[in-house]
């Protein structure tokens, strides 16, 4: 069986497969922009001069496990 990528939040479940293998920008719990380059989509996400800072993942690809940041 596929592995699923799912973002919970506020809002019903959203299916990012379509995302797989790129990185994801959301801001308040509503997806933003997406690209395969980090470079990219943080260039794109600063041109559009926004109010706030976007969450950012990467979305795993179906042969790969759940990534997981720590931060300290």
């Amino acid at each position: 069986m596929p592995c699923k990528t799912i973002l919970k939040s506020k809002n019903p479940k959203m299916n990012l497969d379509k995302y797989a293998g790129e990185w994801v920008a959301f801001v308040d719990d509503k997806l933003a922009l997406h690209n395969k380059s980090l470079n990219k989509l943080m260039c794109d996400f600063k041109k559009a001069k926004p109010k706030k800072k976007p969450s950012v993942f990467l979305v795993p690809r179906k042969d790969e496990g759940p990534y997981i940041l720590i931060v300290s």
